[in-house]
């Protein structure tokens, strides 16, 4: 940790991750404020987009992203991901203390279970790079089908009638299309020789950042930050590692001892998950 490099890394991974959490709380606060008779999720996007609060979340999450991206150009993404993931811890208290609140203890024990899961994992995956070209026609096919299975989710979602269901229903489906988005930009910056202007992945990550914001607002709208972000989270990681390595040839670990540490870092943030539903249930009873 003597080294300057390292250190500067992990501050400015720091400094990403409370300017995401300030922004997703501002977010969040924001789309809670929305009309009751607002049901679907452009129609919330529609709302925040007139919220000078909202848009401020916007901007911040904006710089958030330069220093995410800074971070990752000066330390390893083994050091930078697993910081940038105390986002998800801590959001709930960011949003809490915006309505003069105090998150529960056990809110804050079950979101930090579900973090540490995630770091975890990203840690003993941290998948290899490949020197070898992305495949275009796995990188199509997986649009497709990420694209099919959000769009399949939301629909399942305006099934329920609760909204704690559906909001982290609604965080599964924008889970899958951030994680898509990180394969596209990963697409389009690489060396293939597109023409953008005439090629199928800048209107592919278009559509999938565009319709991910909206559905992430949505979410907002329907339930506690603690019930769509972490499933967000875990949902974008493994959609994007798994993009990861069908279409970049860029597997995670993948040995007897990787893969059983990761097993366990996806049940904890199961277990983490479970007791965030627990909690808001018990709370929506009293």
């Amino acid at each position: 940790m003597d080294d300057p490099g390292v250190i500067a890394a992990m501050l400015v991974a720091f400094a990403s991750t409370c300017g995401f959490a300030l922004s997703t709380s501002l977010q969040h606060r924001s789309a809670g404020h929305a009309p009751t008779s607002v049901r679907s999720s452009f129609g919330v996007l529609r709302f925040v987009a007139t919220q000078p609060p909202w848009l401020f979340g916007i901007a911040i999450g904006a710089v958030a992203f330069v220093l995410h991206a800074l971070a990752l150009k000066l330390g390893a993404i083994a050091l930078v991901q697993p910081i940038m993931i105390a986002g998800v811890v801590l959001a709930v208290p960011v949003r809490t203390a915006l309505d003069r609140e105090r998150p529960s203890r056990r809110e804050l024990r079950s979101v930090l279970v579900t973090a540490v899961g995630l770091a975890t994992f990203l840690v003993v995956a941290n998948p290899v790079p490949s020197s070898e070209p992305p495949d275009l026609d796995a990188a199509f096919l997986g649009t497709l089908l990420c694209l099919g299975s959000a769009a399949a989710v939301s629909a399942f979602s305006a099934r329920s009638s609760r909204p704690l269901t559906q909001g982290m229903l609604l965080g599964v489906a924008a889970g899958i299309l951030f994680g898509l988005v990180a394969a596209l930009i990963k697409l389009i910056v690489g060396d293939l020789g597109l023409d953008l202007l005439t090629s199928w992945p800048l209107y592919a990550l278009a559509c999938a950042g565009l319709c991910g914001m909206a559905i992430n607002q949505r979410a907002y709208h329907l339930a506690p930050l603690s019930m769509s972000m972490p499933v967000l989270n875990i949902v974008d990681v493994l959609v994007a590692v798994g993009l990861g390595a069908w279409v970049f040839g860029e597997p995670p670990a993948h040995g007897p001892t990787a893969l059983a540490v990761q097993a366990a870092a996806l049940a904890c943030m199961a277990v983490g998950l479970h007791q965030i539903a627990l909690t808001h249930k018990e709370a929506a009873s009293v």
